[in-house]
């Protein structure tokens, strides 16, 4: 009998050990795989880019920061970082998941004022056409629509941009490269015909295009 009893206060004893380890795993095991959302939702399938640091800047609110960081993130999702500048065929290739993440975040944390498809209504409305160079002014109008442009002449780059929720509707993001004295508008053409293609957008199928319309051709910067 008292062999028994040893036995089993030897088991509860071994039981109760073993309670707190049992806890300390299944809490570690619970944190391991319970990954935040945001963060696995913003990792891009396609080029395995995680876009978090974007939304931790534009839910801080820091808009130049966050443009800059967008700039650094089109150049990593083409493979284009060691360049510092995109070309009009890796426009067209963008990633698709990329750009509608971008797009997404700068919509949602500026209250629907910026973000690539809030940008492309103006640049319809103002004469332009997704894919084709229309009229040199068509495309200087969307500049001056969205505070791109000051006095006639596109502003300089990056100093000269507003980073707060006061600025125009569509100022931000600003995709303009670096090397450009102008407003880049074989490049911005050809990321319209890319959001189209993506569907971020939808093409105006009711509206013409100019006869002096022609296809973007390519172009290296100078």
């Amino acid at each position: 009998m008292t062999k028994t009893i040893s036995i089993k206060k030897l088991a509860l004893i071994v039981a109760l050990c073993l309670l707190p380890v049992g806890g300390v795993l299944e809490r570690s095991f619970a944190q391991n795989n319970t990954r935040s959302p945001n963060e696995s939702d913003l990792i891009s399938p396609e080029t395995r880019i995680n876009y978090n640091s974007l939304r931790q800047l534009l839910e801080a609110g820091q808009w130049r920061r966050a443009n800059d960081r967008t700039g650094e993130l089109m150049l990593q999702a083409t493979n284009r970082k060691a360049q510092g500048w995109i070309s009009t065929q890796n426009l067209e290739k963008f990633p698709c998941w990329d750009l509608k993440t971008i797009d997404n975040l700068w919509k949602k944390y500026s209250q629907g004022r910026f973000g690539f498809s809030v940008q492309f209504p103006i640049f319809v409305e103002t004469g332009n056409r997704p894919g084709r160079l229309v009229d040199v002014d068509a495309y200087e109008e969307f500049g001056d629509r969205v505070g791109w442009r000051n006095q006639q002449e596109w502003i300089g780059f990056k100093e000269n941009l507003i980073y707060n929720l006061d600025a125009p509707i569509g100022h931000l993001p600003n995709p303009r490269q670096e090397y450009q004295i102008s407003g880049g508008r074989l490049e911005y053409v050809t990321l319209s015909k890319r959001m189209v293609s993506c569907q971020l957008v939808t093409n105006p199928t009711n509206v013409t295009s100019p006869n002096n319309a022609k296809p973007p051709s390519n172009e290296t910067p100078k």
